[in-house]
């Protein structure tokens, strides 16, 4: 087998015609992307981790993605990566911040994992909005989010890329309980 194909659920389509298609605000997007990793959960298709890439300026949805990993069998499949990836494929482009385009801003449930952290600072995007912090999904959850640099937030802003960690971090927070409270797999727990 020589080619991979990733798929989000079929709800969110039904969900995306739900809502609209240009939300200005930072406090809207976040609300969009907690709705959406809600639903992810309730629907029982994913991990608690939903995303969604935005056109900076107008507030148009570009893309949105929720963590599918066990669903599709993949450990890459997380809701950032997703989102990410269904962007440049829309887009026909792998850097989002190209010339030719207007600028990109990545909302995410959840302060970036590693994996995610490594994909953002390549994928073009300008900024990132998080609700939950790291130490949130950890404690809330268990799930393990890798070897993140201690400056973290230094990191990105070095490489051009804004952030704006914390935002409706509290709200953050319920939706990682939620997916707790209601039974949902942790996987790939920290190893001994």
């Amino acid at each position: 087998m020589n080619q991979i194909n990733l798929s989000l659920p079929d709800w969110v389509e039904l969900f995306l015609n739900e809502q609209p298609k240009v939300l200005p605000t930072q406090e809207e997007q976040m609300r969009f992307v907690l709705a959406l990793t809600e639903r992810n959960i309730r629907e029982k298709t994913g991990g608690p981790f939903g995303s969604a890439v935005f056109e900076i300026d107008s507030g148009q949805i570009v893309s949105v993605g929720v963590n599918v990993v066990v669903q599709e069998n993949c450990s890459a499949a997380h809701g950032e990566m997703m989102a990410l990836m269904l962007a440049q494929k829309k887009l026909s482009h792998f850097d989002l911040g190209a010339p030719n385009f207007p600028s990109h801003r990545l909302v995410t449930s959840g302060k970036m994992c590693a994996m995610c952290l490594g994909n953002v600072c390549w994928s073009g995007v300008k900024e990132v909005l998080s609700s939950a912090e790291p130490e949130d999904v950890e404690s809330i959850t268990g799930f393990d989010e890798g070897p993140t640099p201690p400056d973290y937030n230094a990191q990105l802003e070095r490489r051009g890329i804004k952030i704006i960690p914390g935002l409706l971090r509290s709200e953050g927070q319920k939706v990682l309980k939620l997916y707790v409270d209601l039974g949902g797999i942790i996987y790939n727990p920290e190893r001994k």
